[in-house]
């Protein structure tokens, strides 16, 4: 059954782009069912009542609470990427259970224009694909050192680093950074192509961020997101 994600304050009325995509592509009509979601969980059983040229309306018909969405908050700060990189850090890591993705600046970081109102539209579309009842917040674009501020609205704060000699990503999250074993939250930043400078490494670190090694390999900017998400959902959530 087709999902769609609608504001609580217009439930149940579906408007924007999802009106064209569930008429033209889909070709629902009146008395197909579909669920809707409110972004907090809920889920409506719906039934189209009426489908009109910039809008559907839909009957609830029941609802119920999914708990789908992971235990762990994790926060994605990712360096914004080149081309098209950044849509598919967006889409995957909303489909691996993130819960706010960060758009963020750093030192060699090249591209500068943030498409926000892409990767929100992306991230929605991908969670509705993925079965997820929430969708990751997109948030505006941030300088590094505005990053490192966040640090204290989080439990665990990571950053991998391709130099990381001692700490590895199982034995941290194992853990919990040896002196906050609490993992419910945990913000990671993830750096652009060229990688974090030396001078970032060391103001994380003074922020009480912990480095960490992702292995013997050095991964691409779009993948070592992916990477330490699928690690955190399957050593804390699993």
């Amino acid at each position: 059954m087709h999902r769609v994600f609608v504001p609580q304050e217009q439930l149940p009325i579906i408007t924007g782009t999802d009106v064209h995509y569930l008429k033209a592509v889909l070709r629902l009509k009146a008395g197909d069912r579909l669920e809707l979601l409110d972004g907090t969980g809920k889920v409506y059983q719906a039934r189209i009542r009426k489908v009109e040229k910039e809008k559907i309306a839909c009957e609830v018909i029941s609802s119920r609470q999914e708990e789908t969405e992971p235990k762990v908050k994790v926060a994605l700060a990712q360096a914004l990427t080149k081309g098209s990189k950044m849509d598919f850090v967006v889409e995957k890591c909303t489909e691996l259970g993130v819960s706010q993705i960060v758009p963020m600046l750093t030192e060699r970081t090249v591209a500068k224009e943030a498409k926000l109102d892409r990767w929100r539209k992306l991230a929605k579309e991908a969670a509705e694909q993925s079965g997820r009842t929430v969708i990751p917040a997109i948030a505006s674009l941030t300088p590094f050192e505005e990053i490192l501020k966040m640090k204290s609205q989080f439990d665990l704060a990571l950053i991998p680093w391709e130099l990381e000699k001692e700490n590895t990503l199982k034995i941290v999250l194992k853990t919990g950074g040896q002196a906050n074993r609490k993992t419910d939250r945990l913000l990671v930043l993830i750096g652009p192509e060229g990688g974090f400078s030396q001078k970032e490494i060391s103001l994380a670190k003074e922020a009480g961020l912990i480095s960490v090694s992702l292995g013997e390999r050095i991964l691409r900017a779009e993948t070592a997101g992916m990477a330490v998400l699928s690690a955190i959902m399957y050593e804390l959530c699993s």
